[in-house]
This record gives C-alpha cells, structure tokens and sequence, in this order.
C-alpha cells in the first residue's frame, strides 16, 4: 500500500468514526457515560496502530490477490465463475473467514483472549472502540484473510470491498446509535446491527462468547452463537478481570497480552479460560 492509498484508506476510516460519532449525539442509545480520562486516547492510538497493521495487511492481500489473477485464472475462473459471483461470493467467503471465524477463535483459544480482551475491556463502547485493538489481533485476523485469498484464488475486488464494508459497518455497529426497533429486527436477521454487536461487549460471558459477526448474522444463526439483540438494552460494557483505569492506560493496554489477568471481581462464569 503506497502513501496515497493509505492516506485515502485513513480518510474512510475517519469519516465514518466522524459519521458514527454525529449520530451517536442524535441519536443515542445509551446516556453517554461520564468523561474518562486517557479513554479517548487510548482509543485513537490503538486506533492509528490498527489502521496501519490491518490496512497493510489486507492491501497486501489484495497485491496477492491481483499476483494471483496475473498468473493465470484461478479455481473459481476455472470452474467458469463469473467475476461478479466470484466477488460476491469472495466477500462471502472472506466474511466468514476474516469476521467470524477469526473472531470465534480468539474467544476460544485463552492465549487468543490475551489480546482480543483489550477490545472488549473498553468500558463503554462507541465509535472510538471500533478499532481498539491490539496489533497481534491484526497479525492474526491476517492469516484468516490472506488463506482463502491465496487458497481459493479470490479476486482483489473482493478483498477490496470486504475492507471497505468492514469500516463502515464497524464504525456503526460500534457507535452508541439507536435504531428503530422493528426495522432493527428486520435487519438483525441477516446484518449485523448496532443492538447485536452491543451484546457481544457485555460483561456476561454467556453473551460475551455470541454474535461474533462482522458483516452478516447469518453465521451466527447457522453456527446457533446468536443471542437475541433485545439484550443490548441492559447490557453492561467491560471486563471484570481488567482494572477501569487499565483500560483506559495505552500501555496497560499494549502489555496486557503479555500479563497475567488481574482478578477485580468475581464472575459467574468465564471467557476463555
């Protein structure tokens, strides 16, 4: 990825947290909890890391993905494939792969969860959560991305527009919005809503280790790790073995993977342990 194309993906990126943050203030789903300091900017760094790991990655994908089409048709142009189902079905695939199972495995794995727990330690969760992420996920999310890229042969448009749709909808299901309940059902159904990814932030582990989706529900009505959005309303955000004023510390935030939990309270039941 040159200069050019990082400044524009830097641009998307910003305009939709801007976006998301704008419709958070109209429309709010929670009362906005009370300032806390270093929060936003542990966000934002993480934020900044995220965004030139993640972004480098997955435009390296999309370099193999076009070295790939280069050097002659792939398994999906050879079973005669046109090119639009093979980007439909290409963002299908990476959705699946890079969102869900990628995702399900941190929650799985305790060693995974060392680093994936910094996303979920964020006490209250809105736009600036989206990519508060610790550089490792991205190192893992990678593998997810670049496998069924280079197994499967899949188109760099694919690659493209699973990036591009990752931003947008993780800036809005990330933000503090509310949506019109019925039309947040309807859409609950197939996408992945603001109400479905607030349950995923809960403190309940039982709610916790469900709705893993990036784009589609879809998977996770399949794969039975859907709970019903309606649980969004009551959810509490955070984690109950990280520190409040650790998860607001960028390099409590950096050294947390590398750290034993710090046990603050006791849970009913717990995440990948």
């Amino acid at each position: 990825m040159d200069s050019r194309e990082f400044l524009t993906t830097a641009t998307i990126v910003m305009a939709m947290l801007a976006l998301a943050t704008l419709t958070e203030l109209a429309l709010p789903l929670f009362a906005r909890a009370p300032a806390q300091r270093g929060r936003r900017t542990a966000n934002l760094t993480l934020t900044a890391l995220a965004l030139s790991l993640n972004w480098a990655f997955r435009g390296a994908a999309a370099v193999v993905a076009l070295g790939l089409s280069l050097q002659g048709p792939g398994p999906m142009s050879r079973l005669g494939i046109p090119i639009a189902a093979q980007i439909i079905g290409g963002l299908l695939v990476l959705d699946f792969s890079f969102g869900y199972l990628a995702h399900r495995t941190m929650h799985m794995s305790p060693l995974l969860w060392r680093a994936h727990r910094v996303h979920h330690s964020d006490t209250f969760v809105d736009a600036t959560t989206t990519f508060r992420n610790h550089p490792l996920e991205g190192l893992w999310r990678f593998l997810f991305l670049i496998i069924p890229v280079w197994v499967l042969g899949l188109p760099a448009e694919a690659v493209a527009l699973q990036r591009l749709l990752t931003v947008i909808n993780g800036s809005l299901e990330h933000a503090n919005i509310r949506l019109w309940p019925p039309l947040e059902r309807v859409l609950s159904w197939i996408w992945v809503t603001p109400n479905m990814h607030k349950v995923h932030h809960s403190r309940v582990c039982v709610e916790t280790d469900s709705n893993y989706g990036n784009l589609l529900s879809i998977y996770d009505r399949i794969l039975h790790t859907f709970t019903p959005t309606h649980r969004a309303l009551g959810v509490v955000y955070g984690l109950d073995d990280v520190d409040a004023d650790r998860a607001r510390s960028l390099p409590a935030l950096l050294s947390m993977p590398f750290r034993a939990h710090e046990s603050v309270a006791p849970r009913g039941t717990s995440c990948s342990d």
